[in-house]
């Protein structure tokens, strides 16, 4: 086992007119060839503006959430405030251009400007579950990605 790992992104997000996209660094604008076939892709990307050494240490956080005022372990969050701060995104190919780098979509939550590490197609073979469970105060969040778009995200959180 190494204790050294060296992460490169291969590009980063933007939103330009309201539109989201990540933009790929000419280097691996080929490993997008075949992507746009795909209705939806995984993001794995670097929460850079939570790249702190106090939020790296820390194991347990303050609920986040109205639902609930227990406190939790970052693990079973998924707060930017963790060992690694890497974040996992699914979302909808609106298009790919592979001349340019751009991977556009209808809508993700990444911030403008962040580090993508990587980019996965959707498998729902193996990604989907069809039978998955949450504590009992998250019950009633959606069942879905599609279902997620009409639901009231600001009124689960606490600012």
């Amino acid at each position: 086992m190494t204790d050294t790992l060296i992460l490169s992104p291969i590009g980063h997000t933007e939103t330009t007119n309201g539109r989201f996209a990540v933009r790929v660094l000419p280097a691996h604008r080929k490993a997008l060839t075949g992507l746009a076939d795909f209705s939806h892709a995984i993001a794995l990307w670097w929460a850079h503006e939570a790249d702190h050494t106090d939020l790296r240490a820390r194991q347990i956080i303050p609920s986040p959430y109205t639902a609930t005022s227990a406190d939790v372990g970052v693990f079973a969050t998924r707060s930017e405030a963790r060992p690694n701060p890497i974040g996992l995104s699914v979302f909808s190919l609106e298009t790919v251009d592979l001349e340019n780098g751009v991977v556009s979509s209808h809508y993700f939550d990444m911030l403008p400007g962040t580090p993508v590490l990587d980019l996965k197609p959707y498998f729902p073979a193996s990604d989907r579950v069809m039978e998955a469970g949450v504590p009992v105060h998250f019950e009633h969040w959606p069942t879905s990605f599609e279902a997620s778009a009409d639901f009231d995200w600001q009124r689960e959180f606490l600012e």
